[in-house]
């Protein structure tokens, strides 16, 4: 049942009351401290309609009421205000695009330690790397440690990382060893996407080798290693000691559960950050317990589902996609169901604003 202008305005009322100050909200609040021209028991009367329909919750201890997951999922589409950020808070962010572009991990650590300090929720930020997308490495090095190990390295194709690997082995090589195993690797594997080293490319690669064939597969074992989801490194952290401050995260065996989460032997937020469209499945959502919203411009919305036994299921998560040169970052800001989304969605949608920005004005000086 579609709600009308009356109950969107006092549910909107109720919802960000419940976001400033964290107590249960009653009638008597909404007269004295909203815009609503109606009388206490008109004002009951529509808040006792809405929690039959599911939109308010009434806690046991208390005679006000507290907005219900689906109540923030239509805040957010809908009731939600624009928040104008201060001049302050604009000159933090805009800052921030300042650094060089090619400077992103730098630019993606500092705008973590600054969201989650506007906010006062958790900041992640994860970079994808370029060489997960089939692009493979670009060229080999060798370098020469002893006469059983040497130093692989690989240059990606793309903006990703340089890596490298020590490789130790049974058999004696020299300079003259890693010069034949440098050039095999840049002749074969060089701009090869990793799903088409083959069978046949690997013979061909061990054939060229002669004696040192036995280092080729575990030279290639290292290449997939490194070319795989995991190597992209782990989601940043940062601001986790903020959700003390809400009494919904006072429990201290709450917060580890949620530490538990961003883990990265856990790859529930990292799906998240990276995934290219908003999950939809029932299993999705029950891993995480967060219920995405239909966003546009680069950001997606995840509100948690009370329904859930999810160390998020009390949470929401606000992401932003941010394409930075040749690759792109995520920027997720999470905290408390009763969020600040207003400020959490302008504050990301300024930084991405920025930083396309900034990118334009090199592009355009360097024409």
């Amino acid at each position: 049942m579609a709600l009308n202008d009356r109950k969107k305005q006092i549910l909107k009322s109720i919802v960000d009351a419940y976001i400033d100050s964290g107590e249960p909200v009653g009638s008597k609040y909404l007269t004295s401290h909203s815009n609503i021209s109606l009388s206490p028991a008109t004002i009951r009367n529509e808040m006792s309609e809405l929690e039959e329909m599911g939109y308010l919750d009434k806690p046991h201890t208390s005679a006000g009421r507290v907005p219900s997951s689906i109540a923030y999922r239509l805040y957010v589409d809908e009731l939600m205000e624009n928040y104008r950020l201060t001049i302050e808070e604009l000159d933090v962010i805009n800052e921030l695009a300042h650094c060089k572009v090619s400077e992103l991990d730098n630019i993606i650590n500092r705008v973590g330690k600054v969201m989650s300090d506007l906010t006062q929720c958790v900041t992640l930020s994860f970079t994808k790397d370029q060489i997960t997308s089939g692009g493979g490495f670009s060229r080999f090095d060798t370098v020469y440690v002893d006469n059983s190990s040497f130093l692989l390295v690989m240059i990606p194709n793309g903006r990703g990382k340089v890596r490298s690997e020590h490789i130790r082995t049974e058999y004696f090589i020299n300079e003259d060893s890693l010069t034949l195993i440098k050039n095999i690797l840049n002749e074969n594997l060089s701009y090869l996407p990793i799903d088409q080293v083959t069978v046949p490319v690997i013979m061909k690669m061990e054939a060229q080798a002669g004696r040192l064939a036995p280092l080729i597969n575990p030279i290639i074992r290292t290449v997939f290693s490194e070319s795989s989801p995991e190597a992209e490194g782990n989601v940043k952290v940062n601001g986790l000691s903020n959700l003390l401050a809400y009494p919904e995260f006072s429990d201290v065996n709450k917060l580890r559960s949620i530490m538990d989460v961003f883990d990265k032997k856990n790859g529930y937020i990292k799906e998240l950050l990276t995934s290219e469209n908003i999950p939809k499945s029932e299993e999705e959502t029950a891993l995480t317990g967060l219920i995405p919203l239909e966003t546009n411009n680069g950001m997606k919305i995840y509100i948690g589902d009370e329904e859930s036994s999810s160390a998020l299921s009390n949470t929401s998560l606000v992401l932003c996609t941010v394409p930075v040169g040749d690759t792109e970052s995520v920027i997720g800001i999470l905290g408390p169901k009763r969020m600040d989304y207003k400020k959490a969605v302008s504050a990301l949608r300024q930084f991405a604003e920025s930083i396309e920005k900034a990118q334009t004005d090199i592009t355009t000086a360097n024409e």
